[in-house]
């Protein structure tokens, strides 16, 4: 199982894998290809950005802000169910933010490239799920702890991690949504009037890898 946490510049990737332990990368923004080789043997990776253009699917809601009325439905459902608002929301089209753009080109190399499942992942969201409230920022000291106990707890731990920066964090916990929904637990969010979802791990508390989890 991969998480990719996906910056404008620099991709943080781990993957996790029951019997080999961990493994991490950092790839630059054109080593795409590369970073697809190094995933080629993944069955399910986690993407930490939107797996494509806005549809404006609740083009008409009065109920929703400017803002919200030209997303779709994976980040509206997130707010509306879950309580967690994204501060951007997927473009219709051009101008795309630099981050956006590698991570649409990441979806188009490894869905060309690899074999693997495609999640598109929120990592704050999933911190908020974990924690059952709003977690404290990730930059702060208490943040950075927070995460790394919160991942602890659900049976990630990685020989170095207090030492881990919260891009690195949040690749870690995009692999652990992959983890989840390889072993059918992850929870989809989404309100069906587009193709869009965001998935979140499963409930907080302890939740080991289950025997027999061996796949990457």
């Amino acid at each position: 199982m991969i998480g990719i946490d996906i910056g404008a510049y620099r991709l943080h990737c781990v993957a996790v894998d029951q019997l080999s332990g961990y493994e991490v990368a950092v790839f630059a923004a054109d080593e795409l290809d590369q970073l697809s080789a190094w995933a080629q043997q993944a069955v399910m990776i986690a993407i930490d950005a939107p797996a494509q253009l806005s549809l404006e699917p609740h083009a008409a809601d009065d109920g929703l802000s400017p803002k919200f009325r030209r997303a779709r439905c994976a980040e509206i459902a997130l707010g509306r169910e879950h309580g967690i608002w994204v501060p951007w929301v997927a473009p219709l089209g051009p101008p795309i933010s630099g981050w956006m753009e590698v991570g649409f080109e990441l979806y188009r190399r490894l869905g060309a490239q690899t074999q693997a499942t495609l999640l598109e992942v929120y990592p704050y969201g999933a911190f908020f799920k974990l924690a059952g409230q709003r977690p404290a920022k990730k930059a702060s000291v208490a943040g950075a702890r927070q995460r790394v106990e919160l991942l602890a707890d659900a049976g990630l731990e990685p020989t170095g991690i207090a030492m881990w920066s919260h891009d690195g964090l949040d690749a870690l916990a995009s692999a652990l949504v992959a983890r989840d929904h390889h072993a059918g637990r992850a929870v989809r969010v989404g309100c069906g009037h587009d193709e869009s979802a965001i998935w979140l791990p499963a409930a907080s508390g302890s939740d080991q890898f289950r025997t027999g989890y061996g796949a990457r």
